[in-house]
């Protein structure tokens, strides 16, 4: 099918596209959106980042460069004037502060009738709302306002001020494909050789950025409570961020050395979380939303432990497909974790019903078609220009 009336060009923007939730979507979209018939091209404002060099590697169409720097003031006429012509095209902008602004005037200049800003966040760490002084200048702009889920929705509209008829729920989507549980107990002992992990230890993985507001403390704290109960669980520390050495020396004056390894920046995800018994997520309530690491944890049919913030309560419900703490509740989360290393076929049971809800409601295909229905949808009537 080739980009018509009825399937218009989509261009694609970020500030960068660095390896996050937010960029892993914009990666199904561009590989994704080309299948429903449109013409998608990818616009970094500066360098394409990790993300940005293996889309155009996977044949994306990638460009990049149109800021020089970030108080570049030509950058604006530069976007607009590669945008020019498309009057019939739609913009649909990561929620990185220099995008959305430059992005809406931009496109504005340009012609385009119909922009769509794509919200990933509920609040910023230390920062509190989700946007700028620049951001809530040229909000009205937007056409659409895309939230991650209904918790995520409610707080646009309430805390955000965001109007309910312009917000659209779009959940995030993964590839089931890609993170699958293993096939069996031979292929799980593998994957444990392969990492120098005994068989028969009850491993629990975090996969998070090391950054203060996931609150890695919380986990290595439940580990020393655990071990000091007699646990022989084994914590997997998979990410890299400025609070490696903290974390580090919490670890030696917790002293459970020998139970947490950190495995810093991975390639094979899918493989970590599937040889482990348990994912954790114990972030502070302000910077989840709607986080793929969840997702991924479930579809490999592992049960999720995480910290009810943001709209993880939609995803995970507690109880089935998982279990569900306060935030910052160390016994809570050390309670949880114990209670599934000490029964298997409960954890075999959470396993298969993250699998089953994941291919029912979150996969990539689902939310790539999600978005091609509303950007389809936009090829009539005024836009915002």
């Amino acid at each position: 099918m080739s980009p018509s009336r009825d399937n218009p060009t989509v261009f694609l923007l970020a500030s960068t596209l660095v390896t996050g939730g937010a960029e892993k979507v914009v990666r199904a979209l561009a590989l994704g959106l080309p299948r429903h018939g449109f013409d998608t091209h990818v616009l970094c404002l500066h360098g394409v980042g990790a993300e940005g060099a293996e889309l155009s590697r996977l044949g994306a169409t990638v460009h990049s460069g149109f800021s020089r720097n970030r108080f570049d003031p030509t950058s604006l006429f530069r976007l607009s004037r590669f945008m020019r012509g498309g009057n019939s095209a739609i913009l649909f902008t990561l929620d990185h502060h220099d995008a959305i602004f430059l992005g809406a005037l931009a496109s504005r200049l340009a012609g385009i009738r119909h922009r769509i800003l794509s919200v990933h966040s509920t609040g910023l760490w230390a920062k509190g709302g989700t946007f700028s002084f620049s951001d809530r200048l040229v909000l009205p702009l937007y056409d659409r306002v895309v939230a991650l889920a209904a918790l995520h929705g409610d707080y646009l509209s309430k805390k955000e001020r965001i109007r309910t008829d312009r917000i659209v729920v779009i959940h995030n989507g993964i590839d089931t494909g890609h993170f699958r549980p293993v096939s069996s107990a031979v292929q799980r002992r593998s994957l444990r050789e392969a990492c120098g992990i005994p068989a028969e230890s009850f491993v629990v993985v975090i996969v998070a950025a090391l950054r203060p507001e996931k609150n890695h403390e919380m986990l290595l704290r439940a580990a020393a409570r655990m071990k000091q109960q007699g646990s022989g669980a084994l914590f997997l520390i998979v990410g890299e961020g400025k609070e490696a050495g903290k974390l580090q020396s919490l670890v030696n004056m917790l002293q459970v050395r020998n139970a947490v390894r950190f495995m810093g920046l991975r390639k094979d995800i899918p493989d970590i979380l599937a040889l482990s018994d348990a994912s954790v997520l114990c972030s502070y309530p302000v910077v989840e939303t709607f986080p793929l690491s969840v997702l991924e944890a479930m579809a490999c049919g592992i049960p999720v432990v995480a910290t009810a913030v943001g709209s993880i309560p939609e995803m995970v419900t507690d109880g089935v497909e998982g279990m569900l703490v306060p935030p910052g509740d160390v016994a809570a989360l050390s309670e949880a974790l114990g209670s599934l290393e000490s029964d298997p076929e409960r954890r075999a049971r959470m396993g298969e019903a993250g699998r089953k809800r994941v291919e029912e409601n979150f996969t990539e295909e689902r939310m790539v078609r999600r978005y091609a229905e509303l950007f389809r949808g936009f090829d009539t009537g005024p836009g915002r220009g």
